[in-house]
């Protein structure tokens, strides 16, 4: 299990350079507040009994998933894709509707719940695929077969 050690050594050798990361995009404040967010999440990350076996790739993961966040936010409202455009599926005020389409999502596996969510946050495929560590391809690919899957589960 990592320690609070652990997690000091990490963040001292690291910080700067994670705040660099975020430097090149945004404005310093605004990097600072992503570089302790990046080890906020490492933190989290940490007592999960995990042990870290390359600390700058981790780091930098994590880092990579709060820029995505960030951007996405930036973007949110002009990249939007609700659930029902995702799946071609009539967005009505069916409440009914409503459910059975959450309760199709569900039985889904964990893996396509997410790419799911990602698409639906307004990432592009390229960009699902870095976090994922798929191609940008197989992401359209896995997308594709899942819209499949729904529009077969919600016909039966």
């Amino acid at each position: 299990m990592a320690s609070t050690r652990d997690f000091e050594e990490i963040y001292e050798a690291y910080y700067p350079a994670v705040q660099a990361y975020f430097i090149k995009r945004f404005d310093p404040s605004e990097s600072e507040d992503l570089a302790q967010q990046t080890f906020m999440r490492l933190w989290a990350w940490l007592p999960n009994g995990q042990k870290v076996k390359n600390e700058k790739s981790l780091i930098f993961s994590i880092a990579k998933s709060v820029l995505c966040d960030r951007l996405r936010q930036k973007t949110a409202l002009d990249g939007y894709v609700s659930v029902y455009e995702l799946f071609d599926i009539p967005d009505t005020a069916d409440f009914a509707s409503e459910i059975e389409l959450r309760a199709t999502l569900r039985t889904l596996t964990e893996a396509d719940r997410m790419l799911i969510d990602l698409k639906n946050r307004g990432l592009k495929s390229r960009e699902i695929g870095d976090i994922l560590g798929i191609s940008s391809s197989a992401v359209r690919t896995r997308l594709q077969a899942l819209r499949k899957t729904v529009d077969k589960l919600l016909k039966e």
